[in-house]
């Protein structure tokens, strides 16, 4: 056989754990992760289209207001 054939066969040495390491990440915790953050995310745009809604609505009363009022100031004006 081929001796680069033999060098590729050959069980690899396992290196040594640092006990002090953070522990590795792995799929779960990271998939974990990506959920939280669709969730957080989904929970930001809900947030985001209530204030975009009552934002709106606070538009139409102001604008209903200073029709109210210039209404009644034009009448206070015309007496």
């Amino acid at each position: 056989m081929n001796r680069a054939m033999l060098k590729t066969m050959r069980a690899k040495k396992k290196r040594p754990v640092d006990p002090n390491a953070p522990p590795r990440p792995n799929l779960l915790s990271h998939d974990k992760k990506l959920r939280d953050q669709e969730m957080s995310h989904e929970e930001l745009k809900r947030e985001v289209y209530s204030l975009r809604d009552q934002l709106e609505s606070l538009k139409i009363k102001l604008n209903t207001q200073d029709n109210l009022v210039s209404q009644l100031l034009s009448r206070l004006l015309r007496r």
